[in-house]
């Protein structure tokens, strides 16, 4: 397994790929690279569970966690880009500021992409994220502004999700201060950040801007029980890797309760489509989207779902599925190649859309 480097397994991903159905739903499937066809959990990932993942933290979360879980700064991630720069500043609101983080702003004029991080709508997730940024900067030519946004519970639904609509204005007011294009905007989110991104897609389509572009990583689309009725555990092949697979899944699955109770203060609210965007009826008006998902992770199901839901509209979709892969594979760019091999997938779909 330690034989290639990054690189070579990275190329392998990006030569090879194959192609299921699930029902309507085309998946572009990434296997594990050079053990293609292989079960079970890809080898970094079995190594990092078994060896470094704290086992306090594979249980469904408390509130008890909350403080713990946001003191942990756990990067896990390395910088891919050649010297990407970055730097931080500020939108001044009412009665508060929004801090960003801007990466890869220079006196060329380029695209722009907003980055909303996960972390459960509770977690300070910028710093875990801000290789990903340069690495998304980088591959997509674009500038990239990642929003530090209120979190729950101090500040429950739509305060979060307000602060990533108003920088999405800002950006289109203040073009010249960012250098970039705003005609040529998306929005890339991981986990709770794909559920924020669609909310913003969602409130400007009554604003004067356009999101052009959607890139998720393994988003949570769906916080109500909907989807839920609809999942079951036999939808994994746990035939290899049980044990470790199963306390993934299960974990996950309980969090989001754990995360209901956080992040709304009235529980009615997991229904509305700015909450859970799978239940949004009318999906015509949204943009050509990427979806990642990866194979061993709960949020698989409501994703291939909101995939088969967005083609019925007539949306055009890349829906890409890491074999061996869990929840939130992404942060650990640098180590496992799938993370390198998604950001590129997203940059990609991104730049298409923009020369059509």
């Amino acid at each position: 397994m330690m034989s290639h480097t990054q690189e070579e397994l990275t190329a392998r991903l990006q030569e090879n790929t194959t192609h299921s159905k699930k029902e309507k739903l085309a998946i572009i499937n990434k296997e594990i690279p050079f053990q293609e066809g292989s079960r079970g959990l890809d080898p970094r990932v079995k190594e990092f569970l078994t060896t470094e993942a704290d086992p306090h933290g594979r249980r469904p979360l408390e509130v008890d966690d909350l403080e713990i879980t946001r003191k942990r700064v756990e990067v896990n991630n390395k910088d891919l880009s050649n010297g990407i720069h970055s730097e931080t500043s500020e939108i001044s609101m009412e009665g508060r500021k929004i801090p960003l983080n801007i990466y890869n702003r220079t006196s060329e004029k380029k695209p722009v992409l907003i980055y909303l991080h996960g972390g459960g709508f509770f977690e300070r997730d910028m710093d875990v994220m801000e290789n990903i940024c340069k690495f998304l900067a980088q591959e997509a030519n674009s500038v990239v502004v990642g929003v530090e946004y209120r979190l729950a519970p101090e500040h429950p639904y739509q305060d979060g999700l307000n602060d990533c609509f108003e920088t999405a204005r800002y950006i289109y007011e203040n073009p010249e201060e960012f250098q970039i294009d705003v005609d040529q905007m998306g929005i890339v989110g991981d986990s709770v950040g794909g559920n924020l991104a669609l909310g913003v897609q969602q409130l400007s389509l009554e604003a004067p801007w356009e999101c052009r572009y959607l890139g998720m990583l393994c988003p949570l689309v769906d916080l109500s029980d909907v989807s839920r009725t609809s999942w079951n555990i036999k939808h994994y092949d746990m035939s290899k890797d049980y044990e470790l697979i199963r306390q993934e899944l299960v974990t996950m699955k309980d969090s989001l309760s754990f995360i209901q109770t956080l992040y709304l203060t009235n529980l009615e609210d997991v229904f509305l489509p700015l909450v859970s965007p799978l239940l949004r009826h009318d999906k015509t008006k949204m943009p050509p989207l990427t979806m990642i998902t990866a194979e061993f992770d709960f949020l698989r199901i409501q994703g291939e779902e909101f995939s088969a839901q967005l083609l019925e509209a007539g949306i055009p979709v890349r829906h890409f599925k890491y074999k061996g892969m869990d929840h939130a594979f992404v942060r650990k760019l640098g180590y496992y190649p799938q993370a390198a091999d998604a950001v590129k997938e997203v940059s990609r779909h991104f730049l298409e859309v923009l020369q059509k």
